[in-house]
Protein backbone atom coordinates (compact mmCIF):
# COMPACT_ATOMS: atom_id res chain seq x y z
CA UNK A 1 0.00 0.00 0.00
CA UNK A 2 1.33 3.43 -0.83
CA UNK A 3 1.94 6.14 1.70
CA UNK A 4 -1.22 7.82 0.45
CA UNK A 5 -3.15 4.60 1.13
CA UNK A 6 -1.79 4.47 4.63
CA UNK A 7 -2.96 8.01 5.31
CA UNK A 8 -6.39 7.21 3.96
CA UNK A 9 -6.58 4.13 6.15
CA UNK A 10 -5.45 6.13 9.17
CA UNK A 11 -8.06 8.82 8.61
CA UNK A 12 -10.81 6.17 8.53
CA UNK A 13 -9.53 4.25 11.55
CA UNK A 14 -11.11 4.60 15.00
CA UNK A 15 -8.95 5.74 17.91
CA UNK A 16 -8.62 2.23 19.34
CA UNK A 17 -8.63 -1.09 17.47
CA UNK A 18 -8.70 -4.33 19.46
CA UNK A 19 -8.01 -7.84 18.21
CA UNK A 20 -9.44 -10.76 20.15
CA UNK A 21 -9.46 -14.50 19.60
CA UNK A 22 -8.12 -17.74 20.93
CA UNK A 23 -4.43 -18.38 21.47
CA UNK A 24 -2.79 -18.96 18.10
CA UNK A 25 -5.33 -16.94 16.11
CA UNK A 26 -2.63 -14.51 14.97
CA UNK A 27 -3.58 -11.42 16.99
CA UNK A 28 -0.01 -10.22 17.54
CA UNK A 29 1.18 -10.88 13.99
CA UNK A 30 -1.91 -9.37 12.36
CA UNK A 31 -1.97 -6.51 14.86
CA UNK A 32 1.56 -5.45 13.99
CA UNK A 33 0.66 -5.37 10.28
CA UNK A 34 -2.55 -3.40 10.84
CA UNK A 35 -0.74 -0.91 13.09
CA UNK A 36 2.02 -0.37 10.56
CA UNK A 37 -0.39 0.10 7.66
CA UNK A 38 -2.66 2.60 9.46
CA UNK A 39 0.17 4.42 11.22
CA UNK A 40 -0.84 3.39 14.74
CA UNK A 41 1.26 2.03 17.58
CA UNK A 42 0.98 -1.68 18.33
CA UNK A 43 0.41 -2.98 21.86
CA UNK A 44 0.43 -6.64 22.89
CA UNK A 45 -1.27 -6.96 26.30
CA UNK A 46 0.59 -10.18 27.12
CA UNK A 47 3.92 -8.39 26.54
CA UNK A 48 2.83 -5.55 28.84
CA UNK A 49 1.84 -8.03 31.55
CA UNK A 50 5.26 -9.70 31.27
CA UNK A 51 6.99 -6.32 31.39
CA UNK A 52 5.05 -5.13 34.44
CA UNK A 53 5.40 -8.44 36.31
CA UNK A 54 9.06 -8.87 35.41
CA UNK A 55 8.37 -12.51 34.65
CA UNK A 56 7.18 -14.64 31.73
CA UNK A 57 3.54 -15.71 31.66
CA UNK A 58 4.44 -19.32 32.47
CA UNK A 59 6.20 -18.19 35.65
CA UNK A 60 3.34 -15.87 36.64
CA UNK A 61 0.95 -18.83 36.34
CA UNK A 62 3.30 -21.20 38.20
CA UNK A 63 4.21 -18.87 41.05
CA UNK A 64 1.15 -16.63 41.44
CA UNK A 65 -1.66 -18.50 39.67
CA UNK A 66 -4.05 -17.66 36.87
CA UNK A 67 -6.06 -15.24 39.04
CA UNK A 68 -2.97 -13.06 39.56
CA UNK A 69 -2.29 -13.11 35.83
CA UNK A 70 -5.91 -12.07 35.11
CA UNK A 71 -5.58 -9.20 37.61
CA UNK A 72 -2.45 -7.95 35.84
CA UNK A 73 -4.17 -8.31 32.48
CA UNK A 74 -7.16 -6.26 33.69
CA UNK A 75 -4.80 -3.55 34.99
CA UNK A 76 -3.10 -3.38 31.60
CA UNK A 77 -6.43 -3.04 29.79
CA UNK A 78 -7.55 -0.29 32.19
CA UNK A 79 -4.32 1.58 31.50
CA UNK A 80 -5.00 1.33 27.75
CA UNK A 81 -8.65 2.39 27.89
CA UNK A 82 -7.84 6.00 27.01
CA UNK A 83 -5.19 5.08 24.41
CA UNK A 84 -5.51 6.63 20.99
CA UNK A 85 -4.15 5.61 17.60
CA UNK A 86 -3.42 2.11 18.89
CA UNK A 87 -3.95 -1.47 17.80
CA UNK A 88 -4.29 -3.74 20.84
CA UNK A 89 -3.69 -7.49 20.62
CA UNK A 90 -5.47 -8.84 23.70
CA UNK A 91 -4.67 -12.07 25.48
CA UNK A 92 -7.04 -14.89 24.58
CA UNK A 93 -8.71 -14.91 27.99
CA UNK A 94 -9.06 -11.15 28.44
CA UNK A 95 -12.51 -10.84 26.79
CA UNK A 96 -13.81 -13.75 28.89
CA UNK A 97 -13.36 -11.67 32.05
CA UNK A 98 -16.51 -9.62 32.70
CA UNK A 99 -14.46 -6.74 34.12
CA UNK A 100 -12.70 -6.32 30.74
CA UNK A 101 -15.72 -6.35 28.45
CA UNK A 102 -16.31 -2.59 28.49
CA UNK A 103 -12.82 -2.10 27.07
CA UNK A 104 -13.69 -4.19 23.99
CA UNK A 105 -17.12 -2.59 23.63
CA UNK A 106 -15.48 0.84 23.48
CA UNK A 107 -12.92 -0.18 20.85
CA UNK A 108 -13.43 -1.26 17.24
CA UNK A 109 -12.98 -4.94 18.04
CA UNK A 110 -12.29 -7.75 15.59
CA UNK A 111 -12.51 -11.44 16.44
CA UNK A 112 -9.82 -13.40 14.61
CA UNK A 113 -11.65 -16.67 14.07
CA UNK A 114 -9.53 -19.80 14.05
CA UNK A 115 -10.48 -23.47 14.08
CA UNK A 116 -9.41 -25.64 17.00
CA UNK A 117 -7.38 -27.77 14.60
CA UNK A 118 -5.45 -24.69 13.45
CA UNK A 119 -4.90 -23.60 17.05
CA UNK A 120 -3.27 -26.90 17.87
CA UNK A 121 -1.18 -26.83 14.69
CA UNK A 122 -0.01 -23.26 15.21
CA UNK A 123 0.81 -23.62 18.92
CA UNK A 124 2.16 -27.19 19.06
CA UNK A 125 5.70 -26.06 19.95
CA UNK A 126 4.69 -23.09 22.12
CA UNK A 127 5.76 -23.68 25.72
CA UNK A 128 5.04 -20.12 26.87
CA UNK A 129 1.28 -20.58 27.15
CA UNK A 130 0.45 -22.62 30.26
CA UNK A 131 -3.20 -23.16 29.34
CA UNK A 132 -2.19 -24.90 26.10
CA UNK A 133 -0.10 -27.48 27.93
CA UNK A 134 -3.25 -29.22 29.16
CA UNK A 135 -4.95 -32.23 27.55
CA UNK A 136 -6.69 -31.62 24.23
CA UNK A 137 -10.18 -32.06 25.69
CA UNK A 138 -9.47 -29.42 28.35
CA UNK A 139 -8.08 -26.96 25.80
CA UNK A 140 -11.02 -27.66 23.47
CA UNK A 141 -13.44 -26.90 26.33
CA UNK A 142 -11.64 -23.60 26.96
CA UNK A 143 -11.74 -22.80 23.24
CA UNK A 144 -15.44 -23.59 22.91
CA UNK A 145 -16.27 -21.73 26.11
CA UNK A 146 -14.70 -18.51 24.84
CA UNK A 147 -16.21 -18.52 21.35
CA UNK A 148 -19.54 -16.98 22.36
CA UNK A 149 -17.76 -14.09 24.09
CA UNK A 150 -15.51 -13.47 21.09
CA UNK A 151 -18.55 -13.50 18.79
CA UNK A 152 -20.43 -11.11 21.06
CA UNK A 153 -17.63 -8.57 21.31
CA UNK A 154 -15.88 -8.67 17.95
CA UNK A 155 -16.58 -8.50 14.25
CA UNK A 156 -15.54 -11.92 12.89
CA UNK A 157 -12.55 -12.24 10.55
CA UNK A 158 -11.60 -15.71 9.32
CA UNK A 159 -7.93 -16.65 9.65
CA UNK A 160 -7.79 -20.30 8.57
CA UNK A 161 -6.13 -20.74 5.20
CA UNK A 162 -5.18 -17.06 5.00
CA UNK A 163 -1.91 -15.22 5.50
CA UNK A 164 -1.59 -12.62 8.27
CA UNK A 165 -1.33 -9.95 5.55
CA UNK A 166 -4.65 -11.06 4.01
CA UNK A 167 -6.33 -10.94 7.41
CA UNK A 168 -4.85 -7.50 8.15
CA UNK A 169 -5.98 -6.16 4.78
CA UNK A 170 -9.54 -7.32 5.45
CA UNK A 171 -9.52 -5.52 8.80
CA UNK A 172 -8.20 -2.34 7.20
CA UNK A 173 -10.88 -2.52 4.52
CA UNK A 174 -13.56 -2.93 7.20
CA UNK A 175 -12.24 0.07 9.10
CA UNK A 176 -13.50 2.22 6.25
CA UNK A 177 -17.10 1.17 6.96
CA UNK A 178 -19.26 1.43 10.08
CA UNK A 179 -18.91 -1.15 12.81
CA UNK A 180 -20.97 -4.25 12.13
CA UNK A 181 -23.67 -4.82 14.71
CA UNK A 182 -23.15 -7.82 16.97
CA UNK A 183 -26.90 -8.11 17.46
CA UNK A 184 -28.49 -10.28 14.72
CA UNK A 185 -31.80 -8.39 15.07
CA UNK A 186 -30.04 -5.14 14.14
CA UNK A 187 -28.78 -6.65 10.87
CA UNK A 188 -32.22 -7.47 9.47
Amino acid sequence: MSAGGTTAAHSAAPPLIALIGFMGSGKSTVGRIVAEKVGYRFVDTDALVVERAGAPISRIFAERGEAAFRDLEAQVLRSLSSARASVIAAGGGAPAQQRNRQFFQNARTFHLRVSFRSVRGRTREDTGRPLLSQDDHVVRGLYEGRLAVYEELGEPVETDGRTPLEVAEEIILRLRSPRQSRNPADRE
